[in-house]
């Protein structure tokens, strides 16, 4: 397994072929790619079905604290890497989308999906959803990707086939090589050393990474580490929070406490 993890200058044009070549050849890959940066494998990625897309992911309903430009999740699509697992935030990430036309050999499946209050910000210096400029959400932040180079079939052809039809179509190239999973994030800070003992990021590369290298047996049997003890919310966790233990809760003593006095009055 390779690991390309946030390259911030575009790659050299032999080290893209030998990232084609390697994934042509079977061999399973891991992108985190960060927003507004282009590395060169956009082509490459979209060859696996998937578009990064050129924007920076705002979520005003759910983020890490008090930054709308970390996206903050708690329900994701099921699937053993995100089985158990708890928050997740991404400091600065981008959104994935399909590409138009489906890649016949490929399986794209969402993971992690932001809010319906979130949107793909594409100009950050007129900050604000933009209608028909901006993506509005909920947004993918990661996709695994299924390539099984010996079904090349398109899909009017499998759907045909399922049917007990045949069509008249192009044949398709012939490609060769075993299957291969690749793992696409718009993102590498949620892995970094600062937030990766945080909550369930580090679980998630982790798993990711036992996914890839299909050991699922191992995933969820991350090592123990001693950390401090602490409480991370999300800014709506943190309202919540706030309402209820300074506004509700004093509200309601103060209104019992006032019924007490009244009735002894």
């Amino acid at each position: 397994m390779f690991i390309v993890a946030g390259p911030q200058t575009p790659l050299m044009q032999s080290e893209i072929d030998w990232i084609s070549q390697y994934i042509e050849s079977g061999h399973n890959m891991l992108f985190m790619l960060d927003p507004n940066v282009k590395t060169g494998l956009e082509p490459i990625i979209e060859k696996l079905g998937v578009v990064l897309e050129d924007n920076l992911v705002l979520d005003p309903e759910s983020h890490f604290w008090a930054d709308v430009s970390s996206p903050a999740v708690t329900k994701y699509n099921r699937h053993s890497i995100t089985d158990g697992l708890t928050l997740t935030f991404f400091p600065g990430v981008r959104s994935l989308s399909p590409t138009d036309v489906r890649v016949s050999n490929t399986n794209v499946r969402p993971l992690i999906n932001t809010s319906l209050k979130s949107y793909g910000e594409t100009d950050i210096a007129q900050l604000g959803f933009n209608d028909g400029v901006d993506d509005k959400g909920p947004l993918t932040l990661m996709v695994i990707v299924q390539r099984n180079p010996g079904y090349g079939k398109s899909a009017a052809a499998i759907a045909a086939e399922l049917r007990g039809e045949t069509i008249d179509e192009p044949p398709a190239p012939e490609v060769t090589g075993p299957p291969s999973r690749i793992a696409i994030f718009g993102d590498s800070d949620f892995a970094t050393n600062s937030f990766f003992h945080i909550m369930g990021n580090g679980k998630l590369l982790l798993s990711t990474i036992n996914f890839l290298t299909k050991q699922e047996n191992l995933i969820g049997l991350e090592p123990k580490s001693l950390d401090i003890p602490r409480v991370n919310l999300t800014n709506t966790q943190m309202k919540g929070t706030f309402f209820l233990s300074i506004i509700l809760i004093p509200a309601l003593m103060a209104i019992i406490g006032i019924a007490v006095w009244w009735r002894r009055r």
